[in-house]
């Protein structure tokens, strides 16, 4: 499985740790202590995603997972067969599950993940 973020953001607390820096070298090495959070949210998400594809019996893997910053999505794609499908899910989605523990949140990705498969299924 790759997981990859695209681009990174800067937290309050990122850009507090690294004040005394000048203004590039600051926002860089802020957008860099950010990165590694923003990485460790795609792995997690990524391994989430895989133990719903198993928890369910469907023999589908997750290939990668990227988080688009800018457009505060994670990009995915899932190997099914010979195939891989791309589809997205919002960041505001997984923020739900991971900080909230939405109940809501995680049966909306199991959602997600199931009619990617079907309709993919149905195409084959």
């Amino acid at each position: 499985m790759e997981i990859a973020v695209d681009g990174w953001r800067a937290s309050a607390a990122d850009w507090e740790a690294v004040k005394g820096e000048i203004d590039y070298a600051r926002s860089a090495s802020a957008g860099k202590r950010s990165q590694e959070a923003l990485l460790a949210k795609a792995e997690r998400l990524g391994r989430l995603l895989a133990g719903m594809l198993e928890k369910a019996h469907i023999s589908a893997r997750i290939e990668k997972v990227t988080l688009r910053t800018f457009d505060e999505k994670f990009d995915i794609s899932l190997r099914l067969g010979q195939e891989t499908f791309p589809f997205r899910i919002a960041e505001q989605l997984v923020d739900d599950l991971f900080e909230n523990g939405s109940g809501e949140a995680e049966q909306r990705l199991m959602r997600i993940l199931e009619t990617v498969v079907q309709t993919q299924l149905r195409t084959q």
